[in-house]
């Protein structure tokens, strides 16, 4: 049976409507015209460009900072630790716009990237640290696995993209050149890292349209970062010249997300059946990306007919690791929703015959046409409480069956009557049209769970009454000291 899913307890989760301040309408509106200008008019992107991310960093910054003033708990420290890291990088761009004014010019890489890279951390950490959902030994090294599949997928990508050549540049660079060349890989690297362990580890805020537009957000700025990073070592800021389109862009995403973050979604499991299948294989999308790279930089190449065949047996080995992930997610969704199914169905098996019993009882008292006497009353009476009992009985043992404590299940022996055990079982089940005998000595007491024993005879008795076409017999006879 499968176990129910808790939230964490410091997870607030409220849905509540999103109202654009007049503020942020004109900040989105000079975002947008700054990508215009940048894309139009070129010769002005150096200055568009750079204010329009210092507005957009600094704006995404102040409206986390102020709307996570109305959250609770981790999802308080983690928001405020974004907005704390798009605060200190809007101060390393207005850092280097003064230099560029104060100096004429400012080296593409120096001290202010310490902010950049602090911001990142800052960044890293308030990500990695929203709330999710508890996790096993077993889920939480396959949470790191695959995190490390896309790094690991995405460090080669760089390195072959973009990392290979800017090492024979490192040999003349500055010691900033080469620190920044070190650094901004690793955190990009890392970036990514975190956004994919925040999406496949069954987080409370897993497919929430704040993260994937944050992600989406990254994913463009480690690509701008990457090009500028290649085009900048030994140069000035201007030489260099970023890609100020893509970082406007991403800036856009990442303030569009900080307008809704008070919007926290339901929690919903890893394996909700309501989550696309490709969305749950998207770690693996940068796999297949390095392997199709690699596809195309051993195109042409002379290779020996051995290295030839272990390069198409690792295409195809990836390939096929990859599909099989995908088939054994979709195999998990379809036993949960076996389970989910055995689950109500049970659950509808075992409450079933006691309700109508209690309700059919409760009809009979209640009939003003019928009439009762006060004994007849209050055996109805006895058999309705009784009923209500063993459903209380069976809420209790699903419980114990969901939290995973079967061995919790205790058994509570008495010396009781055999003939009200069972006269009390035939009660409870709706047997009309069905004929039921019993033979039974009439003093036979026995040691039992008086519950548990009448509920596995009313599922008998149900059953007989189906399927036994009109009779039901139920025999007891002592044998020995049983």
């Amino acid at each position: 049976m499968q176990s129910t899913v808790r939230t964490p307890p410091d997870v607030v989760r409220r849905i509540v409507p999103v109202h654009l301040h007049w503020g942020q309408i004109l900040i989105f509106g000079l975002l947008a015209l700054a990508l215009g200008v940048t894309v139009t008019f070129p010769e002005h992107a150096e200055t568009a460009g750079p204010l329009g991310v210092l507005l957009g960093y600094g704006a995404t910054g102040v409206v986390l900072v102020r709307k996570v003033r109305s959250m609770e708990g981790r999802e308080k420290r983690a928001w405020s630790l974004v907005g704390t890291g798009f605060l200190a990088a809007a101060v390393g761009i207005a850092t280097v716009a003064v230099i560029q004014m104060v100096a004429g010019s400012v080296a593409a890489f120096g001290p202010t990237d310490v902010l950049f890279i602090l911001s990142y951390i800052l960044i890293m950490a308030g990500f990695a640290s929203l709330p999710h959902f508890p996790l096993s030994m077993s889920q939480r090294v396959r949470v790191y696995l695959d995190s490390l599949i896309g790094a690991v997928s995405m460090g080669v990508v760089m390195w072959v993209l973009a990392l290979d050549e800017l090492l024979h540049e490192f040999a003349a660079a500055s010691a900033w050149d080469q620190w920044a060349g070190t650094a901004y890989p690793i955190v990009d690297v890392a970036a990514l890292m975190v956004v994919v362990i925040v999406a496949v580890r069954r987080s409370s805020f897993r497919f929430d349209p704040r993260l994937v537009l944050f992600a989406a957000g990254i994913v463009l700025q480690s690509v701008a970062d990457l090009r500028y990073l290649t085009s900048g070592v030994g140069r000035t800021f201007a030489e260099a010249q970023p890609n100020f389109a893509v970082f406007l862009l991403a800036t856009t995403l990442y303030l569009t997300a900080a307008t809704i973050v008070e919007r926290q979604p339901k929690a919903r499991a890893y394996a909700d059946r309501r989550t696309p299948i490709w969305s749950i294989v998207t770690p693996y999308s940068v796999a297949l990306a390095m392997i199709g790279l690699l596809i195309i930089e051993t195109r042409g190449a002379a290779l020996s007919p051995s290295t030839q065949v272990l390069l198409a047996g690792a295409y195809l080995v990836g390939g096929l690791v990859i599909a099989r992930q995908g088939m054994a997610i979709r195999e998990n969704r379809l036993l949960v929703e076996k389970q989910r199914a055995e689950l109500v169905s049970s659950i509808s098996h075992e409450l079933r015959t006691p309700l109508t019993a209690v309700v059919g009882f409760l009809d009979v008292i209640t009939d003003e046409q019928t009439q009762l006497g006060e004994a007849e009353r209050k055996d109805l009476t006895q058999v309705i409480q009784q009923q209500a009992r063993h459903m209380s009985r069976i809420v209790s043992d699903l419980i114990l069956l969901a939290r995973g404590s079967p061995e919790d299940m205790t058994l509570k022996e008495d010396l009781v009557p055999v003939t009200r055990v069972i006269e009390n079982a035939v009660h409870s089940v709706d047997h009309r049209g069905v004929e039921i005998s019993t033979e039974v000595e009439a003093d036979l007491r026995a040691r039992i769970d008086t519950g548990r024993v009448q509920q596995v005879l009313i599922n008998l008795l149900s059953n007989a009454s189906r399927y036994g076409n009109g009779q039901g017999l139920i025999v007891v006879r002592r044998e020995g000291q049983d």
